[in-house]
């Protein structure tokens, strides 16, 4: 039998009987790399020589007019009732707009105290912390399927640990000028709801099935994972027992790395690499300072190439394909503020947005990786920036490198991911002043945050997306069950792929494109796939897909070629959240962009007539695409659809 007693004066932590204990030897090796006391990352808020600068800055002086601002508001109520809509009917939007928007009021709340350093947000930030501790659970409900969290028996999820670290770092950052009764049941609660269980389930005591993401392959890895051991280094005061926490974290990462394919592309999406990445970028970072450089999460060569997905996954600058779930940022930490404004985005075209901070922290580690963006990316994005107070102690207190010639704000023709499928081919002329790109992925259906979109693309102009995929949904209950391919904007129908003899494609890891060829020059990229096993139709013998980029006369072209052993429909479509005007009599279309002169045109040539249909996908919650079906009059057995869009100036 051990107990374990944290000695701050505090809390007191006693866990209960260990099994299967780690090796103290290592915990002795790592807690010898350990400073004696705990710390957040950067400074407390008592040190008036590193805070003071930044809340001189204007920065500074908007973080604390924010904060004041919220102070004369109220807590956000996260009413039981709301936490059960989950469970009665599979509504997770309602009570997560309202955690989520607590958590932020928190964040900004603390920020502006630590950089004013007045005390007079203390009585707010107080509430705030009495608000989480009568909380009945930290997690979000759709992580707490059977009510345990709910009912007293908790476990970690991406909101627990992210909520166990913020109250932490508050803790540490203003120390004894929280009332120490509030820090004695704070404390607590962080030791109740995140540090024993976490410690039960890695030591084998207990456990969990919740835990599955303590060795997984997707974003939670690194979130929990992150946030966890962030917590411990911040407030935990036995050295060993921090520790341990960094040896179990770091016992993490093999997997969270091995769920990247080798050339670095994050198949869940721009949007979950800028959460699962930028906190796996955070603990490298925490625990590289707390080690003095000892432990060094970033050896693995791979973690650069990840790093290097963010920068070659763009079609222009700043905005990515909304492939699978993670198109842009996280749907489920964007404040409800900021839901018309993610609601104008995912219309614009102008989600997937790499988070800018993501690339400032890469330079501590990577100063080879330098743009302007990650140069003079402000020390808080703004309030709508997920990752502004997580990134903030790690860039505050110099620790970013000096300034220096950018090497990353030109993007290439084309970045290629050959392991991932995916291409994207670019054209910027600054004669026509033409921004013009294409992203197409191959891959498979049994992605990480899936949608069935073998064979699907993105097409950007000056900025917008103007046709391709169209990202996802409101999450729901039924997003991730057995029914999430019911539907339309996940399953193969809201994509720009075929429908084959009536069929969708199919799911699954043998739903898989072939690439056939690649062919890249300084005038034309063009990649052939055969994507035929992304489809269960007797008779379906052959399905290619040739996407040809023309450079010198900005023309895209997609060309599906198939083949079967008898007659059998065919239908190709494309989707678009654009207005568009149709020549009358003709399979030629004219698209509109959000704002600008330019237009982007649309020609349709099949091997034989094909009929048009529009129909708008339902998406509750968000804006919904439309959707442009090019079907055969009569069924075929060889036939073939192209597609050619090209950029058209409108005088």
């Amino acid at each position: 039998m051990k107990k374990i007693i944290f000695i701050s004066g505090v809390a007191l932590l006693a866990t209960a009987t260990l099994a299967a204990a780690p090796s103290q030897a290592k915990i002795a090796e790592i807690a010898a790399m350990l400073p004696e006391k705990p710390c957040a990352d950067g400074a407390p808020a008592s040190d008036r020589a590193k805070w003071g600068p930044i809340a001189a800055s204007d920065e500074g002086k908007s973080v604390i007019a924010y904060a004041e601002s919220l102070a004369g508001e109220p807590v956000p109520d996260t009413p039981d009732s709301l936490y059960l809509q989950y469970s009665k009917n599979g509504n997770r939007s309602n009570y997560e707009e309202c955690i989520l928007k607590r958590n932020s009021n928190f964040r900004w709340l603390c920020l502006g105290e630590c950089l004013e350093h007045k005390g007079r947000f203390i009585p707010k930030i107080v509430e705030y912390m009495d608000a989480y501790g009568a909380m009945k659970s930290w997690t979000l409900p759709a992580h707490d399927g059977k009510l345990n969290c709910f009912n007293g028996k908790p476990h970690v999820d991406l909101v627990s640990a992210e909520t166990s670290r913020e109250l932490a770092f508050c803790l540490s950052w203003l120390g004894d000028e929280i009332p120490e009764a509030t820090r004695k049941k704070v404390y607590a609660e962080i030791e109740r709801r995140t540090f024993r269980p976490y410690l039960d389930h890695a030591r084998g005591t207990r456990k969990m099935r919740e835990h599955w993401w303590f060795h997984g392959h997707n974003n939670w890895n690194s979130v929990c994972n992150s946030c966890v051991v962030r917590a411990a280094l911040a407030i935990i005061p036995d050295r060993n027992l921090r520790a341990e926490f960094v040896l179990h974290a770091e016992g993490g990462v093999p997997a969270a790395l091995a769920g990247y394919t080798n050339d670095g592309y994050c198949s869940e999406g721009m949007g979950y690499w800028n959460y699962g990445y930028g906190h796996h970028l955070a603990m490298g970072l925490s625990i590289r300072a707390a080690t003095g450089g000892k432990v060094d999460l970033f050896a693995n060569p791979k973690t650069k190439k990840i790093m290097e997905y963010a920068y070659g996954f763009q079609l222009q600058s700043g905005k990515s394909p909304h492939f699978a779930d993670g198109g842009g940022s996280p749907a489920q930490e964007m404040p409800p503020a900021n839901r018309k404004k993610l609601d104008t985005a995912i219309v614009n075209g102008t989600l997937g947005e790499p988070e800018l901070e993501l690339f400032a922290l890469g330079r501590q580690i990577w100063p080879d990786l330098v743009s302007t963006a990650s140069m003079e990316c402000p020390l808080f994005g703004s309030t709508t920036s997920y990752f502004t107070l997580k990134a903030f102690p790690l860039r505050a207190f110099g620790q970013e490198p000096a300034p220096c010639a950018p090497t990353m704000d030109v993007l290439p023709p084309r970045t290629w991911f050959p392991d991932a499928q995916v291409l994207i081919s670019r054209l910027s002329d600054s004669v026509r002043k033409l921004d013009w790109s294409i992203a197409l992925k191959g891959g498979h259906n049994d992605e990480f945050h899936n949608h069935n979109d073998v064979g699907s693309y993105t097409i950007m102009m000056d900025g917008a997306e103007m046709s391709g995929d169209p990202g996802g949904e409101v999450y729901t209950r039924r997003t991730f069950s057995s029914g999430r391919y019911l539907s339309k904007m996940l399953n193969s129908y809201g994509h720009p792929v075929p429908v084959v003899g009536g069929k969708l494609q199919k799911v699954g890891r043998k739903a898989a494109a072939k690439v056939l060829k690649t062919d890249f020059t300084d005038s034309v990229d063009t990649i052939e796939i055969d994507y035929t096993a992304a489809y269960a139709v007797q008779g379906l013998k052959s399905l290619v897909r040739t996407m040809t980029f023309d450079r010198k006369n900005g023309a895209i072209s997609i060309t599906d070629k198939v083949s079967f052993d008898k007659p059998t429909a065919f239908e190709v479509p494309v989707i678009t959240y654009r207005d568009y005007v149709k020549d009358a009599g003709a399979m030629r279309f004219m698209f509109k962009p959000p704002s600008g002169n330019r237009m982007m045109g649309l020609e349709v040539k099949a091997s034989a007539p094909v009929a048009f249909a529009e129909t708008v996908i339902d998406n509750p919650g968000r804006p919904s695409p439309k959707r442009l079906a090019f079907s055969f009059a009569e069924p075929v057995t060889e036939a073939s659809v192209t597609t050619v869009f090209t950029p058209e100036n409108v005088k």
